[in-house]
């Protein structure tokens, strides 16, 4: 598989280049820096610097791929300029997708944000197939989810609004993502889709901090509170887990509601068995 992937620096990104990586696929990444790829003496990898704003690039992109990701971190409450930033960069990137012959263009997003209309007829502009994937909260080593309980748990007491505590989610094991993510790259049957990959149980994120910490062997005290100021959620969020005051904003902020997959064809085409949750966190902390 030769494969080009951009948004190395999320989280899922990263992980699922180490997994191409392992399996011997050719793997080229588009990144603005490159000072944290410790990868670069893998002869299997390429490494492009570049801005798909200005369209410069350090060396041209390969030929013949047979898939392209695009890992984005758009969040529809950014607002108008980030948008209008993430429509120029996917033009630009499907602009060079056609120029080298790409098969198969991947993207990837929250589950937390709708598919973008504009984004969507971008790609079906493109006369490229492509896959549209939105994926739940990840469950992984030093993934997202995993260091926000971590430093909660770190604390005298847990404190929560109503909201936050009961929200529901399908969270998926990082392992699960990527399986899902190669089939993806690889199948013809999954062209101009969009899926939505979560987990096997919906569970609220009190359920899932509880469980953590039962796994951990911790005890603490989980106080929900029946109203708290979105301010003060994202102070406390800040403190209690050590995020920067505006990603605890945007956590706290695409949590207050249910994030549950609504297209689940994913697993007529792949019937996967995913972890659950217990299953996930004892993966990623062993």
């Amino acid at each position: 598989m030769n494969v080009l992937l951009t948004g190395i620096n999320t989280y899922l990104g990263k992980k699922l280049s180490l997994f191409f990586l392992e399996k011997d696929y050719q793997l080229t990444c588009l990144v603005r820096n490159e000072t944290f790829l410790k990868e670069k003496g893998n002869t299997n990898l390429s490494v492009i610097r570049g801005d798909l704003i200005r369209e410069k690039y350090s060396k041209d992109f390969p030929k013949d791929l047979d898939a392209a990701f695009y890992f984005s971190y758009y969040i529809a409450e950014q607002g108008d300029i980030y948008q209008d930033l993430e429509l120029l960069s996917i033009q630009n990137y499907i602009k060079k997708a056609r120029k080298v012959n790409c098969a198969h263009l991947i993207y990837v997003m929250p589950l937390r944000s709708p598919v973008n209309k504009d984004i969507k007829q971008l790609f079906e502009k493109s006369y490229i197939p492509y896959t549209v994937i939105r994926t739940s909260n990840i469950v992984g080593k030093d993934s997202l989810l995993i260091q926000i309980f971590k430093r909660m748990a770190s604390n005298f007491a847990i404190i929560s609004n109503s909201k936050l505590a009961s929200s529901k989610c399908q969270p998926i094991a990082l392992s699960d993502a990527i399986t899902y993510l190669d089939f993806i790259a690889s199948n013809p049957v999954t062209f101009n889709q969009t899926f939505d990959i979560g987990g096997p149980e919906i569970l609220s994120y009190r359920e899932m901090l509880s469980q953590f910490l039962q796994i951990c062997k911790i005890k603490k005290t989980i106080i929900t509170l029946p109203f708290v100021h979105s301010f003060f959620s994202t102070f406390w969020l800040s403190k209690s887990s050590g995020l920067p005051k505006m990603i605890a904003h945007a956590f706290s902020e695409n949590i207050q509601g249910d994030l549950l997959c609504e297209n689940n064809r994913i697993h007529d085409l792949f019937p996967h068995t995913s972890l659950k949750f217990k299953e996930a966190v004892l993966e990623s902390i062993k």
